[in-house]
């Protein structure tokens, strides 16, 4: 099984706390990762998917024997599941959310894999994964747990139109044997649970996929749903793809700098956390380096930073159930007047003009 994934830091920096929580030196923990402190701080830096299995390992080790999955799982920010979890929470409907939480999973972990099967009344939710976190189990559990847990955070409101607490699982299902007394696992799941069945996940009530989650707003959803696409699609640099007119691609035909410049300042707008460092630091390049590449291409930092601003401000302004202030912050603006400024900029009129305008 290659090593070779990348994961957002914020999981592994988010295991670290909780261990940390539990006991476990945090430097012992942090050497386990491999990961400099300073990528662990930065939530949208990409790291190694293989610095979870070794903390994994650390774990079960230290504290053999303790339900670590089932008491992470109560644990966990949700901010740490990020654009994954806005779009489950902004979709119409629990199917709707549950779909797109299985197509994007793999922004939290590249293994991953979430399918949906109606049977007998019952939406049977399972979850794979690749053979060493399958044989660790604890990791699953968590999987398990938190998928429930933020199920019911988000889209609670979905039962409401069927019967109260319908958005809480009637069973959980673990491939493996029972690690833990019955009763934890209830208490934590909101559900009972088997063991050594054929499957790994979740069974609710098939009526509930399709109530409507009440505070969801489609427009939001739209725009985060392309933002986890053109995440994905930078994640994957797939080979062979074009450089745009005067860019130069690297080796191997990965995506030419610039782009995966605006990509990573893409990934980060929304959290107001877009530094020349962090985004060199994620590409494997030093400042000097970075800021020498985009030279040689004949731009800077600034101006790609400027481009991605543009980009995103021009989509996120046509969809007219988004407010002006709102498409602001989600650009990294502190202030809304100098949003106005660089849009007016950009077009040469205001974001309300330019959206009445496109609205004909």
């Amino acid at each position: 099984m290659p090593d070779g994934e990348l994961v957002f830091a914020s999981i592994p920096a988010a295991l670290i706390a909780f261990a940390s929580s539990r006991g476990v030196p945090r430097g012992d923990l942090v050497r386990a990762a491999g990961v400099a402190p300073e990528a662990l701080a930065a939530p949208d830096e990409l790291v190694p998917y293989a610095s979870l299995l070794s903390l994994w390992e650390l774990l079960l080790q230290r504290l053999p024997g303790e339900p670590l999955g089932l008491q992470y799982s109560r644990w966990i920010p949700v901010s740490v599941v990020g654009v994954v979890g806005h779009v489950l929470r902004h979709s119409e409907t629990l199917r709707q959310g549950i779909a797109a939480y299985g197509r994007f999973c793999r922004l939290m972990d590249p293994y991953l894999r979430i399918t949906v099967e109606e049977r007998g009344g019952a939406a049977h939710l399972a979850l794979e994964h690749e053979p060493r976190v399958v044989a660790m189990a604890e990791p699953l559990e968590l999987m398990v747990a938190a998928l429930a847990r933020f199920i019911a955070l988000y889209l609670d409101g979905a039962a409401r139109p069927i019967e109260a607490g319908a958005a809480r699982p009637i069973e959980a299902v673990f491939r493996h044997a029972r690690r833990h007394p019955p009763a934890l696992y209830e208490e934590v799941l909101g559900a009972p649970a088997r063991f050594e069945t054929p499957a790994t996940g979740l069974v609710y009530d098939a009526r509930v996929l399709d109530a409507p989650v009440v505070g969801a707003d489609p427009s939001v959803r739209d725009y985060l749903v392309r933002h986890a696409e053109q995440l994905l699609a930078a994640r994957a640099a797939p080979p062979g793809s074009a450089a745009p007119s005067g860019s130069a691609a690297p080796p191997g035909g990965a995506a030419p700098l610039d782009a995966r410049v605006r990509a990573r300042i893409g990934e980060r707008l929304d959290r107001g956390d877009v530094d020349q460092e962090g985004i060199a630091r994620s590409l494997g390049m030093s400042t000097r380096s970075l800021q020498r590449a985009l030279k040689d291409l004949g731009t800077s930092f600034t101006a790609q930073l400027d481009e991605a601003r543009r980009g995103k401000a021009l989509d996120l302004v046509r969809q007219r159930d988004l407010a002006l202030q709102e498409i602001a912050f989600l650009l990294g603006y502190v202030e809304t007047r100098h949003f106005y400024r660089s849009f007016r900029r950009w077009t040469g009129t205001t974001p309300g003009e330019y959206r009445r305008t496109w609205a004909r």
